[in-house]
Parts: C-alpha cells; structure tokens; sequence
C-alpha cells in the first residue's frame, strides 16, 4: 500500500469522523489532496463565528493519526469568498487540486 493511499484512507476517515461530531458542519474540503505529506481540511460550517480568514489550527502526527493535519473552521460565504480570491488561504495552500466532502457523501 503506497504512502499516498494511506494518507487518502486516513483523511476520509477523519472527515467521516468530523461529521459525526459535529451535527451543523454541511461540508469539509480537502484543500490540496494531492499532496502526500499533511492534510489540510476547511469545515464548512454555518455556526462558526465569521472572521473574514482563514485560520488554521495545525495537529500534529501521533502514534494513532501519522499525519499531520491542519484544520480551519469558515462560514459557507467565507468558503465563496475563498473561492472568489477575496479571503486568501493560509501561506503555502492553493486551489489547484481539492476535493468537497458532503455529509450526503461521506456514510455517516
């Protein structure tokens, strides 16, 4: 098994795991989903206080999740807004290759 399916695996596995905690989260992007070294996730969720950016908090790996993993809580307009280039991502994230995760598409 490469490296890449196992960081694919590990990721869904923690985006079901979010829906399941948090019943007002509508979806979570997997920004950058090619990259094979970290995973950095954007919760769409319309209960989190607006802040017009976008902060990461950053988990690092441990003995049962080996990735490290960055995580930002935004409002479904800050993701448009993102999507527009009007709320830059954090330093060194990009749109070129990403993946949106529905609570419809993840078996929760």
């Amino acid at each position: 098994m490469s490296q890449n399916h196992n960081i694919v695996s590990a990721a869904e596995d923690l985006i079901q795991e979010q829906f399941e905690l948090e019943p007002s989260l509508e979806q979570v992007i997997w920004i950058d989903s090619d990259k094979t070294t970290e995973i950095r996730l954007l919760e769409i969720n319309p209960e989190t206080p607006a802040t017009g950016s976008v902060l990461a908090f950053y988990f690092p790996p441990h003995e049962e999740f080996l990735f490290a993993t960055h995580i930002a809580e935004i409002r479904p307009e800050e993701w448009q807004k993102i999507l527009r280039h009007e709320i830059p991502l954090p330093e060194g994230w990009t749109l070129d290759n990403y993946k949106v995760y529905s609570r419809e598409t993840v078996t929760v």
